[in-house]
């Protein structure tokens, strides 16, 4: 008599179609854009948060922070923030033209006739 329970071996004998998996690279600019949002974002939390600080400490005394404390972090806070864009961007901006040579475009100068709108 037959056995009818066969166990079947694992991978199944019949071949399985392999998913493409999307090449990471494909999104990596926008990866970086999104990571700087975030960035940016998590600026923006930091001097909301300070904002809030002061209003609340105005309405009480005797205040909890001496005159100009929290103004100190906000600027050094929005400092730090410029900075981190300028020094970030500028070198992402090197990648890209870079990329733009190795795609056979040569970097050029933006065109200064045409003022900004």
């Amino acid at each position: 008599m037959a056995d009818h329970n066969a166990i079947r071996s694992n991978p199944p004998a019949q071949p399985q179609p392999k998913t493409e998996r999307p090449n990471p690279r494909h999104q990596l600019k926008a990866d970086y854009f999104e990571a700087l949002r975030h960035l940016n974002r998590g600026y923006g939390v930091a001097l909301a948060a300070l904002d809030r600080l002061e209003s609340k400490d105005r309405l009480h005394t005797p205040r909890a922070f001496p005159s100009g404390f929290l103004t100190t972090y906000r600027n050094r806070t929005e400092a730090l923030r410029a900075l981190a864009n300028r020094d970030l961007l500028r070198l992402l901006a090197e990648r890209e033209e870079l990329d733009a040579g190795h795609f056979g475009v040569s970097p050029e100068k933006p065109d200064r006739k045409h003022p900004r709108s």
